[in-house]
């Protein structure tokens, strides 16, 4: 027995990998608490953006909003309603993370091309992730310099990517990126079904992918990336045809509105997936 009343037949204890302190990423976390209402004085939050920092903003009740860059705050978010609530409930108080915006698109590209992202803090991540700041504006973290304080928030920057990722509904495996593009590559198609012109490499380099890797996002699919355009086009039109509101529109200029210019072409097309002529899908007029 060692002095210390420990075994001397026990090995020295190992300590694992995963207790030692970790860097948080490179994201150089802060958080405060502001009182002002940073909706009608979004130049208060400039200080942050000229420092190429992000920013999370987040109010108990109200949600919060990241803000990448000085240009976001003037850009309304796509959930308009969640918004208006956010601003609502910004006068009780709100936290602010702030983070260095080059190391959270490096974990998250993505990020870079869309709006202002909101997210629920009453449930999910976004309540962990508030209730963990607003210890830390009590003054809860360990002072520097501590390996508790490190890890707590390499944690901090945890939560936050975990936040964002159910936000955006993301999945960071290799399946989820793929499904994440092939989402993103067949909505982008769905504004140009239109375009008569409209061909794989076409849209490859307007993506800024090479044709391969658009075909693979396609694999599976009959007849690949064409096969998906055709397809899509011919249920648009046939969605058209049993409009009481286009029945006084031509079927050649139903077709050529979503991307046909050669009437023989699509109808044969049409025959082939419908089992049915274009004509034999229109509602009959009704007698006056």
């Amino acid at each position: 027995m060692s002095k210390d009343g420990r075994s001397s037949e026990l090995p020295a204890r190992i300590i694992p990998l995963a207790t030692l302190p970790a860097p948080s990423r490179g994201f150089e976390p802060t958080v405060q608490r502001i009182t002002f209402s940073w909706s009608q004085t979004p130049e208060l939050l400039t200080n942050y953006f000229a420092e190429e920092r992000s920013l999370f903003l987040l109010t108990q009740q109200g949600g919060g909003i990241l803000y990448l860059n000085a240009a976001h705050p003037e850009i309304p978010p796509e959930d308009e309603t969640f918004h208006s609530s956010l601003l609502s409930h910004q006068e009780t108080g709100t936290l602010v993370i702030s983070f260095r915006t080059e190391a959270l698109l490096a974990q998250l590209p993505i990020l870079s091309g869309l709006p202002p992202v909101t997210f629920q803090t009453r449930s999910g991540p976004g309540r962990f992730l508030f209730a963990i700041c607003d210890l830390i504006v009590q003054d809860a973290l360990p002072p520097p310099p501590s390996q508790t304080r490190t890890r707590l928030l390499k944690h901090l920057t945890d939560l936050l990517l975990t936040t964002l990722l159910d936000a955006l509904d993301l999945d960071l495996s290799a399946a989820g990126r793929r499904r994440h593009r092939q989402k993103h590559m067949r909505a982008y198609i769905e504004t140009r079904l239109h375009e008569p012109d409209l061909t794989p490499q076409i849209i490859a380099a307007a993506s800024g992918i090479s044709a391969r890797a658009l075909y693979l996002l396609f694999d599976g699919e009959p007849g690949a990336v064409a096969g998906w355009i055709l397809n899509r086009r011919l249920e648009r039109i046939y969605k058209d045809l049993q409009s009481p509101e286009l029945v006084s529109m031509n079927i050649a200029e139903i077709a050529l509105k979503h991307g046909f210019r050669n009437a023989a072409h699509f109808s044969r097309r049409f025959r082939q997936k419908f089992g049915m002529s274009p004509r034999h899908v229109r509602p009959k007029r009704q007698m006056s």
